[in-house]
């Protein structure tokens, strides 16, 4: 779910995210595969977008199936989801989820007593609120350049003296290396001990075979003209140490790679062993 409009010239203003809508398509076509179970991301596609997934849908398992990009994303999401699921099967009731883009945790995992908050940019958010069900999180807009998260989250209801899980999927590839910092450290100033930080990066790598370039190349050509390239890509230990010095302490590293062998079904038929092994999931705590 990639942030839509956090920094200047990341999007153009006046539209919501074009690849938050292409990761909810993807989505939808992993769980009508049987892969990912979101009955929800085919309903919040746009018109154009939706008549993408509804050719893509009939294209025959042995197309989708050689798809790099559906095997990584698949472990990705899948990995999130273990995430959010332990956190509130241990207890915590408030999730946060950070460029929440079209993401549907709200209405998958929701429960008695779990309130789940999301932000991100008006422009994408209230593009959701017309496409989404009813009910869901606490939709809170903002612009991470110019706001105080942390007051922002505190204003919306969540209660800083109880842990939280934050999830922070597919965003911080679009930022600037200081609104990473600057980000990660305002939710561990507004995290109580005992809350959790789910954090993806992107690898700083060049990519060394030819799938993964293909890889890049296709999805280099599906943000043409929407302005959301990446802005911040990192090295594994990199990334480590900018979640520690952050204020979280980092628990559990995972490649990319490790959670698409580990969480995606063999059945699925998705070349699950060539996704990169240069992606990072952070999962970390505050103690």
């Amino acid at each position: 779910m990639p942030v839509a409009l956090v920094q200047t010239g990341a999007v153009k203003e006046w539209k919501p995210s074009r690849t938050a809508q292409a990761v909810a398509a993807e989505r939808a076509l992993l769980s009508r595969w049987g892969v990912l179970d979101d009955p929800f991301a085919a309903g919040m596609l746009s018109s154009g977008m939706g008549a993408v997934y509804r050719v893509a849908r009939l294209l025959p398992h042995r197309v989708w199936a050689r798809s790099v990009t559906l095997a990584g994303l698949a472990g990705r999401v899948l990995w999130f989801d273990g995430e959010v699921v332990d956190a509130i099967g241990s207890g915590v009731r408030q999730i946060v989820t950070v460029g929440a883009g079209y993401d549907s945790r709200p209405w998958r995992f929701g429960a008695d007593g779990v309130r789940f908050f999301e932000v991100d940019h008006p422009a994408t958010q209230e593009d959701k609120r017309r496409r989404a069900p009813g009910g869901g999180p606490v939709f809170v807009p903002a612009d991470f350049l110019g706001d105080d998260i942390e007051a922002l989250l505190v204003d919306a209801g969540l209660d800083p003296e109880v842990p939280t899980v934050f999830v922070v999927e597919g965003v911080t590839m679009y930022l600037d290396e200081a609104v990473v910092r600057h980000l990660l450290g305002s939710l561990a100033e507004v995290a109580a001990p005992g809350s959790r930080l789910a954090v993806d990066f992107y690898p700083a790598s060049r990519p060394v075979t030819g799938v993964h370039r293909r890889q890049l190349t296709l999805q280099k050509v599906a943000r043409v003209g929407s302005s959301e390239g990446f802005r911040f890509c990192v090295d594994r230990q990199t990334a480590v140490e900018l979640v520690a010095a952050s204020g979280w302490e980092p628990a559990r590293v995972v490649p990319d790679r490790e959670a698409a062998l580990t969480l995606v079904p063999t059945d699925a038929g998705l070349p699950r062993d060539m996704v990169t092994d240069a992606k990072t999931h952070i999962a970390a705590v505050k103690r």
